[in-house]
C-alpha cells in the first residue's frame, strides 16, 4: 500500500465518523506523507477528532496548541487538552501535563503537581516521564532531593531504551552523584548514548576526550564528537566546536570561550548536569526548552505502510505521537 492509498483509506474512515481515522488523516497533512503538507488540515482534523473524543487527537491537538504549529499559539488551550487526555489514560498527555505545570505555562505553576503527573506517567513506561522523574529527584523539584533515587530511575528508563536516560547515567557516574564516582562509567553510559544518537550524550563524551577524564587525552577526537553533536542539531555541539577551534589560535587572539573551561565544579555541573531543563540560568521562567518537548506520535496499531508515517525530524518525534527528549531531554545540557 502506498502513501497516498493510506491517506484514501484513513479519509474513508474519517467519513465515516472514525475519530482515529482523521487523527491519522491529520497526521498525513502534518508530516506530508500521501499528501502536500498542510499544518492549518492538520489542525483542522486533529481538533475534529478530539472533538469526537480520540486521545491522540485530543493529545495532537494540544501538541499543536503548545508549539502554535498550524493555529495560534495557547497554552492554556493547550493544557486544557493534555488534562482531558491525561484523564483518560493517555501517557504522552500525563507527560506534557507535567512540564506544563512545571514551566507555569497554561495553568499555575505547581512542581508538585508535575511530580504527580511525571510518576501517573512513568507507571505507564513513559521514558520522558521516568526520566524527568529522575531529574526532579536528582534536583530536589517537587520532591525530596535524592540522587540515589534519581540514579533508580535512570536506570529503569535506560534498560527500556532511554539514550537521555543512559546519558544522565553518565553524568552521575562522572559527578559520584547517586553513583560511585567513575570516570570510566561514565564515559561508558555516554558512548552508549552517543552511539543511540544522542547529541548532549556526544558533547559529554568530548568533554572526556578534552579533559582526558576516564580516557586518553585527545583534543581531536573531543572535536569530532562535538562535530557529530552539531551536526545532530545539539547547539552545544556547535558551540563547543567553535570553542576547540578557538583553541588552535595564538593566545592572545582567543576569545573567552575557553573560560568556561575554568568554572567552579559546581558550575560545571549545572552546565553538564542532567537538570539542564531545570536550570533557571539556561532559560526563564515559564520558558520551555523546545527540543526537549515530545512531539506528536503514531497509532500504536501503526504498521505496514503506515510505519512509513514515523516522524523523523526533533520537532516531531511522536505526533501522538513526538520523542525518544526530550524523552524528555532531560539532560540536555552539557558543558564543562
Amino acid at each position: 500500500m502506498t502513501p497516498e492509498q493510506a491517506v484514501s483509506w484513513f479519509k474513508k474512515a474519517s467519513d465515516l465518523g472514525n475519530a482515529d481515522g482523521t487523527c491519522s488523516l491529520g497526521l498525513c497533512h502534518y508530516q506530508g506523507i500521501g499528501v502536500e503538507r498542510d499544518l492549518l488540515a492538520a489542525v483542522r482534523y486533529f481538533k475534529k477528532a478530539a472533538e469526537a473524543g480520540s486521545l491522540r487527537g485530543m493529545f495532537n491537538f494540544g501538541f499543536c496548541l503548545y508549539q502554535g504549529s498550524g493555529i495560534r499559539r495557547d497554552y492554556e488551550q493547550a493544557a486544557s487538552w493534555f488534562m482531558q487526555a491525561a484523564e483518560l489514560g493517555h501517557a504522552s498527555a500525563m507527560y506534557h501535563l507535567a512540564r506544563c505545570f512545571l514551566t507555569g505555562n497554561g495553568v499555575l505553576k505547581d512542581p508538585l503537581e508535575a511530580v504527580s503527573w511525571f510518576r501517573k506517567a512513568s507507571k505507564l513506561q513513559d521514558l520522558s516521564a521516568m526520566v524527568s522523574l529522575g531529574v526532579c529527584l536528582y534536583e530536589g523539584v517537587g520532591l525530596s532531593r535524592s540522587p540515589p533515587r534519581a540514579v533508580e530511575w535512570f536506570r529503569k528508563a535506560s534498560e527500556l531504551g532511554s539514550s537521555d536516560a543512559l546519558n544522565s547515567l553518565g553524568v552521575c557516574s562522572f559527578w559520584g552523584k547517586g553513583a560511585e564516582e567513575s570516570a570510566s562509567d561514565a564515559l561508558d553510559w555516554f558512548r552508549k548514548a552517543a552511539e543511540l544518537g544522542n547529541g548532549s550524550a556526544m558533547v559529554n563524551l568530548g568533554h572526556c576526550y578534552y579533559w582526558g577524564t576516564g580516557v586518553e587525552k585527545n583534543p581531536e577526537e573531543a572535536a569530532s564528537w562535538y562535530s557529530k553533536a552539531a551536526d545532530a542539531g545539539n547547539v552545544y555541539g556547535m558551540y563547543y566546536l567553535g570553542n576547540s577551534h578557538c583553541e588552535t589560535v595564538p593566545v592572545d587572539a582567543k576569545s573567552d570561550l575557553s573560560a568556561s573551561w575554568k568554572r567552579e565544579q559546581r558550575d560545571q555541573e549545572l552546565l553538564i548536569g542532567v537538570s539542564d531543563w531545570l536550570t533557571p540560568t539556561t532559560r526563564g521562567e515559564g520558558e520551555e526548552d523546545n527540543g526537549a518537548i515530545p512531539a506528536l506520535e503514531l497509532p500504536e496499531e501503526a504498521g505496514g505502510p503506515v510505519a512509513s508515517l514515523q516522524p523523523s525530524s526533533q520537532v516531531a518525534r511522536r505526533l501522538e505521537g513526538e520523542p525518544e527528549a526530550s524523552a524528555v531531554s532531560a539532560s540536555d545540557s552539557v558543558g564543562p
